[in-house]
């Protein structure tokens, strides 16, 4: 109760509930309980950012561990302290304790402890990450931190926040950092959000600062665009990491003399990258696995690339079609699995997201048609073909396919008139 508490944020309650627990295990002559109970304590000091509270409430579990003989305790005790230690800017503190803390964790493989949450470790191993990067480069331990950041997905890491940025592009641009969203005052200008956007756009290129002036400030003089620039560049790394200290290097965006690009290997969650990825994996999985995955990645796509902040923006426009025509080829996909499977609402649902971003989409009105039939509904199957030739004749001044008047003729068991 203790833990669960202080990681929500009721630092009072858990107070309550760590007197509580401690005076039962101290009546009872558990002091190995008692150190647990103040480990929870002290974690929800060090989550609260009441750092020098939980140092002495740590210490204290620190010491019953020892006294205990119980590693795994001691392990974890020292993991808090170093991070609290980092949190009130002692780094010789900090490194001594989690340099103990990796040796035990080493020694007596307690690996789990450092990159998976744990009942008595961190809430998020990602929180440890810039204490890990710091050690490594002081040399201690180098090739077991690096173990431990390769399990995390995270080797390439060369700059971290303590936690993952998540990223919403398809719709609304959202940003989270770890589990709280960036809040739009803390963005303090527009053109940082347009600035990350065009980064997210073009990620995976460089950006001469004339190429994002010519963009982003176009028909301003080369001073004007360059002051503007500088004001968004550090408005967009504040809101990103406002913790960060000025000498360190920004963990997401990248910068190579007058270049600039979205950091390479940077510890962040793109929906359109985890759209597309769930894809690749549903073109390569056995027909039950990628309908799920199907399922899953369509439920990223709320809606296009910067539908909502970049609609009319070139840069964003190739990855914006780039993407729709995946999600349209993926529906399709689904509903004609659908279709098979005689999942007839589920089909026709797809279907008419398919024709809401493309009216065109002729294939769409062929499952329709065939889903309406198999219902026993010819009338609706019918209104369906209708529905697409008129379409097509207003939107492209064309006839309905072959394959679609075939699809007629097998449902209908009836040739339009003209075809």
């Amino acid at each position: 109760m203790t833990r669960a508490h202080g990681f929500a944020g009721d630092v009072s309650a858990a107070q309550q509930s760590a007197r509580e627990g401690m005076h039962t295990a101290r009546d009872a002559g558990d002091a190995w309980v008692a150190a647990l109970i103040q480990i929870a304590l002290g974690a929800s000091f060090v989550t609260a950012r009441r750092d020098r509270e939980a140092v002495d409430v740590l210490s204290d579990a620190l010491s019953a561990f020892r006294s205990c003989g119980d590693t795994f305790g001691r392990a974890a005790a020292r993991m808090w302290l170093a991070l609290a230690y980092a949190h009130l800017n002692q780094p010789e503190r900090m490194l001594a304790h989690l340099d103990d803390a990796l040796a035990l964790a080493q020694e007596h493989r307690y690996d789990y402890l450092l990159t998976q949450c744990s009942l008595i470790g961190w809430q998020d191993a990602r929180v440890g990450v810039p204490l890990l990067l710091h050690a490594r480069r002081r040399g201690k331990h180098s090739a077991y931190i690096t173990r431990l950041l390769d399990a995390l997905g995270l080797g390439q890491v060369v700059a971290h926040p303590g936690y993952q940025l998540r990223v919403q592009t398809l719709g609304a641009l959202r940003v989270w950092r770890g589990a709280e969203e960036i809040s739009a005052r803390e963005w303090h200008r527009k053109t940082a959000r347009q600035l990350l956007q065009l980064f997210i756009a073009r990620r995976g290129a460089w950006l001469e600062r004339e190429t994002i002036f010519e963009t982003l400030w176009r028909g301003q003089a080369p001073a004007s665009a360059a002051r503007d620039f500088k004001v968004a560049l550090n408005a967009l790394n504040r809101a990103l990491e406002p913790a960060r200290a000025p000498e360190d290097a920004p963990a997401f965006i990248a910068r190579e003399e007058s270049a600039y690009r979205w950091r390479t290997g940077a510890d962040v969650w793109l929906d359109a990258d985890e759209f597309s990825a769930l894809l690749a994996r549903a073109e390569k999985a056995v027909p039950d696995d990628a309908l799920e995955l199907y399922r899953r990645a369509l439920a990223l796509y709320h809606d296009d690339f910067l539908a909502v902040d970049a609609p009319y923006d070139d840069w964003a426009i190739a990855e914006r079609e780039r993407l729709l025509a995946l999600y349209l080829r993926a529906a399709d996909r689904l509903a004609s699995e659908c279709l098979a499977r005689d999942a007839l609402d589920e089909c026709l649902a797809w279907c008419e997201r398919i024709l809401a971003r493309d009216l065109c989409w002729e294939h769409a009105y062929r499952l329709m048609m065939r889903a309406h039939a198999r219902r026993g509904d010819r009338v609706q199957a019918r209104r369906v073909f209708e529905q697409c030739a008129r379409v097509l004749r207003d939107e492209l001044e064309v006839a309905p396919s072959s394959a679609t008047v075939a699809v007629l003729k097998e449902v209908t068991e009836e040739r339009p008139e003209g075809f």
